[in-house]
Order: structure tokens, then C-alpha cells, then sequence
């Protein structure tokens, strides 16, 4: 290149950074710079460009650096020899001319070009001497025996001086240069084996997959003195031919920093020139190490004394970097794989000794943070070395059923090492506390190990540690410890909730569990926590106040009386395991039981005689007395009969005089919670409260006619008798069941009611919207009335009383469903119980089923503006008012929970309280309808056998869709349609959902597909300029729509399955078999969820790429159009997916379900090939500064050729993501390359390591979609 053509680049780099370039000059200048990347002389540019000879400054050096990357990446197969081994030359070049006073990213940058150039050349002709039997990339000790002996039994020619230059032979020679050249270039030899070990052992990266063989045999044999190699395996005369030391490089990686630990141990000041030199060596050692500790031989790494080395840099206190990395690095040591007893024991078993342990808890306790300024370096450092702590819990569980190689030795400090993992359990930092409770899980069920006296004695701590963490964080302030630890854990608080209930859960399992090894114990300590609580003066006020603070500033009593309750719930809850735990075979098991029994009914009557008076706190202790029916039920009924008391009691619940409204609020709260709690112990000890049921019903019509309760809460005390009647031995059991349903479900064929179900005036009217209209008249109201500064006055306040009394038996809708779901819940169907419900109720329920459709086609109707027209305009207004959905979501909502629920107390004082109040009883009545038509799903084939049922039943529920808000819509799925699929009779599935499917499938692709397609259009639109509430609605309009997506992939589950979502059921199977088979289902099914592989939802779209990968075998190769279809359809949203940075999460399942799908069709067909290919060349050809087709570094046939030698469906993904990856990060600013963390795939390279150091925990399972059951289980589980 001439002078000329040299200013020609530098001038078009300026423009390129320049911030006064305007986006014209800034387009044209990355055109021709990119044009310069396309000549067949960019190499030699590249390397001109890059010299420090010429003194050009680091952006041009840089992009001299990315022409030679470019031309490796896209041309290096097509250079010949001389070629090759002429851009070798170059980088070796300079590398060696590499100065101390360049930048890091140029170190990096020419880093990755060496590795780029090793992954193609280093050792290509050694395949010829090694046979192809190993294509495993663990590294292990395995695959350099492995090539040794395959080199050892191949009679082949030898490697001649024109293979071995071809070869690089000398690559480790050259490294050695470096290393020795100065203290510069042998920073970037550690650059450059830390890239190379990461490409081959860590990362997915494909050429290093193509030639793992080669590679993974290369790397052990230069890094391993020739003396352990001798050991372990037979000489291999090729092989010895690339390394330069008979050392290896371990050993001079850990001698140099030993060298390093003790000049900064000895050189007090931080400053200077030779502290910072032996800090950064210090540093880039144990980087490199990090790498490669997992796959080097265990005795190499005994020779070199690493384990020693990474001790004194895990204690050095004066640089925190340096202790995470050793941390790193001895997390990498300490998980990796042993095959000999001494290794495991020299180096695991060294961690294990009493100075192992002694120095891993003076590292845990010398990390001292304030929870008032969080370093967070100092906070990685911290939760990096618990989880390397718990890293080392495998190592407990021998002889337990997991098949172990070795074992610790009889010395081992177990004791101290449970006792530091039960300090990180107590950690201020929930996060760091959390680590460990899935071990402490684990353990305790393994009785081998729950039994050993070392684990026996640190479990009255575990308890009494678990116990202390069973309270609600987030009705703290945010003053507390822990909430500030949170907060830097965690960007959004929708996260932190759902981190907080999971950890509850598992301290709660914790609590249990223990309780369950030690019953006795346990409920001794719980009793003493008990007494000493309620004596303390928290303890005093808990029961003395009528109102307690619930959140925030002086909540602390209200936390921790509600955590009393939790904490005895864990335990009665392990007395129910040890029952069944403790078996018969025991032969002290009924002496044990007794004693448990006398203990658990003493703690019982303790907490019977708590007088509590605040509705909150006594609600949850209602709900703790119930938990105790299992266990007593068999043997103290008169203390069960006190606790049925204090429900029925609690249901009854009075009003003060003067209560705010939100204590009338919350005694409501209470009144409602007992009544479930009351059928709870109907469901738990029915033939227990047979002998008192005739006393009950007595009990219970005094209370009907003494007007204490309202029509709601009456269902509630009717249902308990319902349900003791039918599951219980008790006689004429029909002539009970209909004294107690048949008034309710007459109410269905009053005439009243048919008339306000016929058409939506009378509906409207039945409301009470003609009174709530004659009445806003009176008072003057119009269309444009703002109804929350109309105050409400007396004769409205008459009114609205009388109204809500209507409201409660309007229609005989909740009644119907809960005396329903409660006499069958948890029932099996092959019960004698259930069958004889199921008598009493099919004839029942078969004649309101029209009654219940036309219920819910109203409510539709009532939300359609269409049908306001010939409403007068001020009952419009009000409509659409009432209509209005108004909730708050955390994590959404711009104000705070607080300031809205003031805003709807306010709301209950002005003429808008008719208005919600109506929108809440049209929308509370709409969603019990929902929860009656799936309750009668379960009643077998009572729905399903009705004719045209399926229609019918869309039309009621969608047929008027204009209304349906997503939120609605959600409501609608998940209570309709999800039980009605899940719990259809495998009979009728070729029937009733041939005829559902096809409606339910086309409405919500039609309803996601608009909606979706406003969002994004919305988001176009948006201009910054939105206020809190105009923002506001527009995040919830997109949170709802990402909700509802979800809860579409769910039912979509429901329906097929999903990859690793457990076995498919019956059910799921016969479903299958119908859309597989049926052309138009088929079609909207795949086109259904291949456009939720496309929205803009990570998790949606990634859970349905896991349902196709389930369903995926048993689509393809059975019908031409149908392989046609997802040809076209689904590779190009495969392909889409998977460019798009947007779903970088989804990235590699994408990948593995084109990858299959693919590789599938092509056993039949060829135009998938022909389709990939000009996919790809069409996408690369309509995007700049991205590589063309033919750039590409290998055509679509190598990609076949690849995919069919490679046995690994791993290998096979990544070689296909490779191959589809269209590169958006363009060279010119310093973006591309090792050097500023992206791949030459154009992934970031920093967080593809993390996942892949993660080993992979993202689930398949389908779990993070979170499952809605609304009222579905009524009563959760028993234990």
C-alpha cells in the first residue's frame, strides 16, 4: 500500500471518531473501511498498519490488528502455505515488538489473533497420526492417554519439516521468546493461554471443537513437565515434537508466583514499580490457572504446588482481585474430577484437614462490609468464596446411594467444615445466606448423614438460625441490613420478591426437616422461643394490640408475632413427616408417637389460650390452630372441637363501633379467611366432627338467622356442613346434600334471575344500574362529572348499603362453585366418596349449565362499549367508569401500594364508589364463573357430554371479546380453559376438543399477534416527554400483554408438554395425537407458537422453543406441506431468533431446535438446504458491516459435512449457530475481538464464560413460567 492509500484509511478513522462527523461522512468512511477488509491484500495492510516502526497511533494500529483478524476469520482456509505461515510470522512479529507503554486492549487484540491463528494451524497434521476414536473435550487425563496410545498403535508416516512448519511446531517455542523477552510480552503469553484454554475447554467455540482432538492433546503436553507425562503415559514422539521445556509451563507459572507472593509480602509500599509488576503478574497467573485447573493432570498440579500457591493468594488481604481470583481458581480445583485416591486426598483431602478448614473460615470471617456503604468488590469476593465453600458439600454425601470414587479421611474436620457453612447460612446478606439452605435441604433427608453425630449436634443452631430468618422481609424498612444488601443484588423489585418467597420456602423446609429429625427437641425449643416471645414486651403488645403497624416503621411487632405462627406451622408440619418418616419397623414408634402427641397437644392448647385481638395476626393464628387437625384429630377431638370453636368464633368476628374502613377492611379479611379455614377442618377430620354435626347445624342456623354474617359468609358455614355430611360415614347423606344445595341452585330457575340473564338491559337492571342512575339524576349528575369530587350523601350511602346487600345474592354463582369444589376437593375419582358426589351432582349441574353460559356471555356483553348506544350518556359514563380496571403491580405501578389503596379509600366517599363498586361485582361474579366452569371440568364427563358444548362455552366466554382486558383474558385462560383441557376425559377429547381447539387457538394467536403489534408500535411512538401515569399505563399495557403471553405458553404446555417438563401424561398424549392428525389444528398450532418464538418476551419465547423441541420428532417427515411450512417458517424465526441480541438468553435453545429440526428434514428433503443458504446470504446482504455469504468460514455443504461426522448435538448446535451468525459488531471502533469482550461470533465473550462457568444452570423445565391457580385449591397442601 502506498503513502497514499495508508492516509486514505487514517483520514477515514478520524471520521469514523470524530464526534463532529455527521452520520453521512461516518457511513462513507465505514464503507470504504470495509472495502479495505475485503481485498485480497488486507493482511499485509493489516500487519503495515500495525507496526510500531511506523508510528501510527493506537485506533489505526488497532484496525491494522482487525484486517488481519478479518482475513483469518473469513479467508484462512484459502491461503495457501506460504501464505499462512507469512501472517504467522507477522503477529509473532508483532507480538515481540510489543511495548510496555501500549494499552491493554492492544495486548488482548493481538492475543486473540494468535489464538486464532493456534485453533487453525497448531498441530493440524497430527490427525494424521492420531486415529479419530475421541472427540471428548473434558480435557481430562483421559484424552492425552488417549492420543498417546492411538499415536502409539498407528503404523503411520512421519511428520516431514513441510507438515510440522505447517503444523506450527514451534508455537511453544515461540511462546517461550516472548516469555523471556521482557516483562511486556510475557504479560501477553498468559493473555494468550488464558484465551486459548478458555476457546477449547470452556467455551462453545467452533473451530476449537473441529479440532478438539488435536487440540486437547496439545495443550496438556506443553503445559505438563515431561517427567509427569512419563508417569502417566507412554513416550510420544510426535507429540514431544511441539513442546520446547521439559518443565512445562505449570510449573514456571507457579514458581514465578511464588516469586510474585513474596516480593509483595516483603515490599511495603503499594506504589511501587516492582509491588505493581509481581500485582499484575500475580494477577494474570491465576487468571490463566482459573482456566486450566480442571482438566490439567491432578498430579501435575501436586508437582507445581498450585494448591499451596492458591492458599496464600486466597489469604492476601492487601488486593482483592487477587483473592477473587484464587478464590476462582480454587472453586475450579476443588469441583473437578479425581481418578486416583492420593490426588483427591492431597487436595481435596488437604481442604478437609483442621488447618484446611481453619484457613477457609479466617478467609470467610476476614470479609467485614458495611451494610452502609456495600463495597462490592469486597461483596463479589464474599458470596465467590461461599459458593466455592459449598462447592466442596459433594464430597459429604459417601456411602449414601451417589456413586463416589473416593472418600475423606477418617480425620477430616467435618464438624468445623458444617459449622463455617452454617455461619454463611447466618450471613446479613440473604443472598450469601441462601447459598447454603439447598445443601441443609439435601443432607437432612439423607439419613446416613442426618445421624452422624456431627450433624446431630449442629441442629438445635440450624433450627434456631432457620427460625430467625422465617419472617417477612419485606414489611421491614428499608433501613434493615438485609433489605440493603438486597438492593444491590437485585435491579427490580418484582426480583426481589420472588428471591424473598423462595427463600422462605427453603428456610422453611430447613425448620421441618429438622423438627423431623429431632421431634422431641424441637418442639422443647419451640415451646421455650414461645414462652420467652410472649414474655418479652414485643410478645406483650402482640396480644394487647387491636391494631398493629404492619410495614414499615414500627412494624417490628406485627413480623415477628406473624413469624411465631410460621415457625410453629414448619414444625408441626415435621411432626406430620416424622410420622411417616419414623415407620412401624421401629419399634418404639407408638411410645415416641405418644409422647409427641402429649407435646404437640400442649403446644395446641398454649396457642388456643393467646388472646389475640388484631384481625391480621389473629387470622394467621386461625390459620396455625387448623394445621394442627392431622396430627390430633385421631386422639384429642375436645381440644379439636375448641379449635372449630375459635374458627366459628373468628367467622363471626364483630365490627367495633367507629372502625376506620381499613379495619373493617381487615376484620373482613379475617370474617372470610376463617370461613376457608373452617372447611378446611371439614375436609381434614369429617368422621371427627360426624358425631357433633347435628349439634353444628344447630349451631350454625342460629347463626344464619341472627344476621351476624353476610349471604358470602353464610355459603361458607353451609359448605362446612356439606362437606362433613358427604365425606364422612354418616347416614342418608342425599337427603342432606339436597337441604343444603338444592335452595341454592334453585336460585338459578327464579324468575328474577332468568329475566336479568336474558338480554343485558335487564342484566344492567338486575345490577341495580337503573337505582344508581335515578339517583345520580336526583343529584344532577352528567357525562362530564368528575364522580370523585361529587361527595356521596346520606341518601346515597342508603343506597350503596343496599345495593351491596343485593350485590351478595344476585346471582347464586359463588355458592354454586364453592359448595362444588369443596365437597370434591382432593377427592380421587375411583373413590367411593367422589363417585356418589358425582351422582348427586351430574343432574344437577347439567340444567344451569346454560344459565352459567349466559351469566358470563352478560358480563362480556356489560364490557362491550358497542352496547352503551342506547344508554342515557351520563349511565355511559358510568359504565365505562365501572368497567375500568384499576390494580396495582409491583415492580409496574409508578406510585406506591400505599398512595393507591388511600387513593380507593378516598375513592369510597365520593358517587365513583358506585362506579367500582359495580365494576368490582361485575368482575368479582365474572371471575367466580370462570373458577364454576372449572370446578365442573372436574365432575368427569358431566361438561364434556354435553352436544356442541365446546362452542357454547367459547361463545359465552369470548364470544363478545371487544371488552376483555389482557388481565381479563389472562383471568379467562387461566381459570377456563387450562382446567377445562387439563381435566377433559380422555373419551372425549376427539370430540370436544376437536371442536374447542381450533377456536381457542385461532382467537389468542389473532389476540396476541394485535397486541403485541400495538406495543410496538407504542414503543416507536414514545417520546420522553410521558408523565409518571402516561408512562405507567404504558409499562402495564406491555406487563399484562407479557403476562397473558405466558400464560398462552402454559396452556400450550398443558396441551403437548414440553422438554423437560416431566413424562407426558395420558391425557397430553391423546391431545397430541388429535393435532398431529389433524391438518387445521396442526396449522394454527404451529403458526400459534411460532409467532411466541418471535414476540419480544425472552421467557415466553424460550419456553416455546422448549414445548417445539418436545413435539419436533413426531411432526416432521409425515406430511410434505407440513415440512414445508416449518421450513419456511420456523428456520427463519429459528435464524432470527438467534441474531438478535435481544433473545441472547434464548440463543442456544433456538440453536439446538433449528439444529435438530434441520438435520431431520434434510434426511429427506433438500430444499431446507437450499432455503439456510439464501436465508443467510439474503440477511447478510441486507445488513452493513457484516460478512457476506461467501465470508462465511465455511459453505452450508461443510456445515452438512461437519454435522454428520459430529456425534455431539452440542458440537452440532454450536457449529450451526456459528454458521448463521450474521456479525453486527463492526471492527472500526475497537468493538470486536477478545480485546473488548465480544467473540468473532460477535457474542460477549464475558458472559458466554460466566454461563459457561455456571454449568449452564439455566432450567429446561419450564419452571420460571409461574402457574396461576387462583381459587383452584382451596385448601394447598396438608404437609
Amino acid at each position: 500500500m502506498d503513502v497514499n492509500g495508508v492516509n486514505q484509511i487514517i483520514g477515514a478513522l478520524g471520521i469514523v471518531h470524530s464526534p463532529t462527523s455527521s452520520n453521512v461522512e461516518r457511513r462513507q468512511a465505514q464503507d470504504f473501511l470495509e472495502r479495505i477488509k475485503q481485498q485480497q491484500e488486507s493482511p499485509y495492510w493489516g500487519y503495515q498498519l500495525a507496526l510500531p516502526d511506523n508510528n501510527n497511533d493506537y485506533i489505526v494500529k488497532h484496525f491494522g490488528l482487525s484486517l488481519l483478524q478479518s482475513s483469518i476469520s473469513n479467508h484462512y482456509d484459502d491461503f495457501d502455505l506460504n501464505k499462512q505461515i507469512t501472517v504467522r510470522n507477522w503477529i509473532i512479529e508483532l507480538s515481540n515488538k510489543l511495548l510496555g507503554k501500549d494499552p491493554h486492549y492492544m495486548k488482548e487484540k493481538l492475543a486473540f489473533l494468535w489464538v486464532d491463528l493456534a485453533k487453525r494451524s497448531w498441530g493440524t497434521l497430527l490427525y494424521k497420526q492420531i486415529s479419530d476414536t475421541n472427540n471428548d473435550m473434558s480435557g481430562s487425563e483421559n484424552g492425552n492417554n488417549n492420543a498417546s496410545n492411538d499415536n502409539d498403535n498407528n503404523s503411520s508416516r512421519a511428520l516431514s519439516n513441510e507438515d510440522l512448519l505447517e503444523s506450527w511446531k514451534d508455537m511453544d517455542k515461540d511462546l517461550w521468546q516472548l516469555w523471556n523477552l521482557n516483562a511486556c510480552t510475557r504479560e501477553l503469553t498468559f493473555i494468550i493461554f488464558r484465551t486459548l484454554f478458555e476457546d477449547i475447554y470452556i467455551l462453545e467455540d467452533p473451530i476449537a471443537i473441529m479440532r478438539a482432538k488435536e487440540l486437547s492433546s496439545l495443550c496438556p503436553e506443553i503445559v505438563t513437565s515431561s517427567k509427569i507425562l512419563s508417569l502417566k503415559y507412554e513416550p510420544n514422539e510426535q507429540l514431544s515434537l511441539f513442546r520446547a521445556s521439559d518443565e512445562g509451563w505449570l510449573i514456571t507459572w507457579s514458581n514465578l508466583l511464588q516469586e510474585c507472593l513474596n516480593n509483595l509480602n516483603s515490599i511495603k509500599d503499594k506504589d511501587n514499580a516492582e509491588y505493581k509488576t509481581s500485582e499484575n503478574f500475580v494477577i494474570k497467573i491465576l487468571q490463566t490457572l482459573k482456566t486450566c485447573l480442571h482438566w490439567i493432570l491432578p498430579i501435575a498440579i501436586r508437582e507445581a504446588h498450585i494448591l499451596a500457591r492458591l492458599t496464600q493468594c486466597f489469604m492476601f488481604s492487601r488486593n482483592v482481585t487477587i483473592r477473587i481470583l484464587a478464590t476462582e481458581s480454587l472453586h475450579a480445583l476443588f469441583t473437578r474430577s479425581f481418578s486416583d485416591q492420593e490426588d483427591f486426598s492431597e487436595i481435596v483431602g488437604a481442604i478437609f484437614t483442621k488447618d484446611g478448614i481453619n484457613m477457609l473460615s479466617q478467609g470467610y470471617h476476614s470479609i467485614q462490609l458495611d451494610p452502609d456503604d456495600i463495597d462490592d468488590q469486597l461483596y463479589s469476593l464474599l458470596k465467590k468464596m461461599v459458593e466455592m465453600i459449598l462447592g466442596l458439600t459433594e464430597y459429604l454425601n459417601t456411602n449414601t446411594g451417589k456413586v463416589r470414587a473416593f472418600e475423606l479421611a477418617p480425620t477430616s474436620d467435618i464438624r468445623g467444615y458444617l459449622n463455617l457453612v452454617l455461619e454463611t447460612t447466618n450471613n446479613e446478606s440473604l443472598i450469601v445466606s441462601g447459598l447454603s439452605l439447598q445443601f441443609w435441604s439435601s443432607v437432612l433427608r439423607i439419613d446416613q448423614l442426618a445421624s452422624k453425630p456431627e450433624y446431630q449436634e449442629l441442629l438445635p443452631k440450624l433450627l434456631e438460625v432457620a427460625s430467625n430468618r422465617l419472617i417477612n422481609y419485606e414489611d421491614f424498612n428499608d433501613e434493615l441490613p438485609a433489605k440493603k444488601y438486597l438492593e444491590v443484588d437485585f435491579e427490580e423489585q418484582s426480583d426481589i420478591s420472588v428471591f424473598l418467597a423462595n427463600y422462605r420456602k427453603l428456610m422453611d423446609d430447613v425448620v421441618r426437616i429438622t423438627v423431623c429429625q429431632k421431634p422431641k427437641d424441637g418442639l422443647n425449643w419451640l415451646e421455650a422461643r414461645l414462652n420467652q416471645f410472649y414474655c418479652s414486651p414485643l410478645g406483650q403488645e402482640n396480644i394487647a394490640n387491636n391494631h398493629l403497624t404492619y410495614k414499615g416503621d414500627g412494624a417490628e411487632c406485627y413480623i415477628y408475632g406473624y413469624s411465631q405462627f410460621i415457625i410453629i406451622e414448619a414444625c408441626i408440619r415435621g411432626i406430620s413427616r416424622w410420622h411417616i418418616w419414623y415407620d412401624d419397623k421401629h419399634e418404639d414408634k407408638q411410645q415416641k408417637a405418644e409422647y409427641l402427641n402429649t407435646l404437640v397437644e400442649s403446644l395446641c392448647e398454649k396457642l388456643l389460650m393467646l388472646q389475640i385481638k388484631d384481625p391480621l395476626l389473629l387470622r394467621k393464628q386461625v390459620q396455625t390452630l387448623v394445621q394442627f387437625s392431622p396430627l390430633l384429630k385421631d386422639f384429642s377431638n375436645n381440644l379439636m372441637f375448641r379449635v372449630l370453636e375459635k374458627v366459628i368464633l373468628s367467622c363471626t368476628y364483630e365490627y367495633p363501633e367507629n372502625s376506620t374502613d381499613e379495619e373493617r377492611e381487615n376484620i373482613r379479611d379475617l370474617r372470610t379467611s376463617c370461613g376457608t379455614e373452617l372447611n378446611r377442618l371439614a375436609y381434614l377430620m369429617p368422621e371427627s366432627l360426624k358425631v357433633i354435626l347435628n349439634d353444628l347445624e344447630v349451631a350454625i342456623s342460629n347463626i344464619l338467622s341472627s344476621n351476624k354474617v353476610t349471604d358470602h359468609e353464610a355459603v361458607a358455614f353451609k359448605s362446612f356442613l356439606l362437606v362433613v355430611s358427604q365425606r364422612s360415614s354418616i347416614d342418608n347423606k342425599v337427603e342432606r346434600f339436597s337441604k343444603i344445595v338444592d335452595p341454592e341452585l334453585a336460585a338459578w330457575s327464579d324468575p328474577t334471575t332468568e329475566k336479568g340473564l336474558l338480554e343485558l338491559p335487564w342484566f344492567m337492571e338486575r345490577l341495580g344500574i337503573v337505582k344508581i342512575a335515578e339517583y345520580f339524576q336526583s343529584r344532577g349528575i352528567t357525562s362530564t362529572t368528575n364522580l370523585l369530587d361529587a361527595e356521596m350523601d346520606d341518601t346515597g350511602r342508603n343506597l350503596k348499603n343496599e345495593l351491596k346487600k343485593h350485590w351478595s345474592s344476585v346471582f347464586p354463582i359463588r355458592a354454586t362453585r364453592i359448595f362444588i369444589q369443596y365437597s370434591i376437593e382432593k377427592l380421587p375419582h375411583d373413590s367411593e366418596e367422589y363417585q356418589n358426589l358425582l351422582k348427586l351432582w351430574k343432574p344437577r349441574i347439567q340444567p344451569i349449565l346454560p344459565h352459567i353460559l349466559q351469566l358470563i356471555h352478560q358480563i362480556q356483553s356489560y364490557h362491550d362499549p358497542n352496547n352503551w348506544q342506547d344508554l342515557p350518556v351520563e349511565v355511559q359514563s358510568f359504565v365505562k367508569y365501572s368497567c375500568m380496571e384499576r390494580f396495582w403491580q409491583q415492580g409496574v405501578s409508578i406510585q406506591s401500594k400505599e398512595t393507591f389503596m388511600e387513593e380507593n379509600v378516598k375513592a369510597m366517599h365520593t358517587l365513583r364508589d358506585f362506579a367500582d363498586s359495580v365494576g368490582h361485582i361485575v368482575r368479582y361474579t365474572r371471575e367466580y364463573s370462570y373458577l364454576t366452569i372449572g370446578s365442573i371440568s372436574e365432575l368427569e364427563e358431566t361438561l364434556y357430554e354435553v352436544p356442541n358444548m365446546a362452542t357454547q362455552l367459547w361463545q359465552a366466554v369470548a364470544g363478545s371479546s371487544v371488552g376483555i382486558t389482557l388481565h381479563s383474558w389472562r383471568h379467562l385462560i387461566n381459570l377456563v380453559l387450562r382446567c377445562v383441557i387439563k381435566n377433559c376425559p380422555l373419551k372425549f377429547v376427539d370430540t370436544f376438543m376437536a371442536e374447542l381447539l381450533p377456536q381457542v387457538l385461532t382467537t389468542l394467536d389473532n389476540l396476541l399477534l394485535k397486541n403485541w403489534e400495538r406495543i410496538y408500535l407504542k414503543g416507536l411512538q414514545l417520546s420522553g416527554n410521558e408523565d409518571d401515569q402516561t408512562l405507567s399505563e404504558e409499562m402495564m399495557e406491555e406487563h399484562l400483554l407479557r403476562q397473558l403471553t405466558a400464560v398462552v405458553d402454559r396452556m400450550l404446555i398443558d396441551l403437548v408438554g414440553q422438554l423437560g417438563h416431566g413424562k407426558l401424561n395420558e391425557l397430553q398424549k391423546a391431545i397430541r395425537n388429535l393435532i398431529f392428525n389433524n391438518a387445521n389444528i396442526l396449522a394454527i398450532f404451529l403458526q400459534l407458537l411460532n409467532h411466541i418464538i418471535l414476540f419480544k418476551d425472552t421467557r415466553c419465547s424460550y419456553n416455546a422453543i422448549l414445548i417445539m423441541r418436545n413435539l419436533i420428532s413426531d411432526v416432521l417427515l409425515r406430511d410434505e406441506e407440513v415440512d414445508k411450512y416449518i421450513t419456511n417458517t420456523f428456520i427463519k424465526t429459528l435464524v432470527t431468533i438467534i441474531n438478535d441480541p435481544f433473545f441472547a438468553d434464548c440463543k442456544s435453545e433456538a440453536g439446538y431446535l433449528l439444529t435438530s429440526m434441520y438435520l431431520a428434514l434434510r434426511k429427506k428433503h433438500q430444499y431446507p438446504q437450499d432455503f439456510l443458504n439464501d436465508l443467510i446470504n439474503e440477511i447478510s446482504n441486507g445488513t452493513d458491516d457484516k460478512k457476506s455469504g461467501s465470508d462465511n468460514m465455511f459453505s452450508i455443504k461443510q456445515l452438512e459435512e461437519i454435522l454428520n461426522k459430529t456425534q455431539s448435538i452440542r458440537m452440532q448446535k454450536n457449529m450451526m449457530v456459528t454458521f448463521i451468525t450474521v456479525d453486527s459488531n463492526s471492527d472500526l471502533e475497537g468493538t470486536n475481538g477478545a480485546g473488548s469482550g465480544f467473540n468473532n461470533n460477535g457474542t460477549n465473550r464475558k458472559k458466554d464464560l460466566e454461563e459457561a462457568n455456571n454449568s449452564r444452570k439455566k432450567k429446561t423445565d419450564g419452571s420460571n413460567i409461574e402457574d396461576y391457580t387462583g381459587l383452584n385449591n382451596l385448601f394447598g397442601d396438608d404437609v
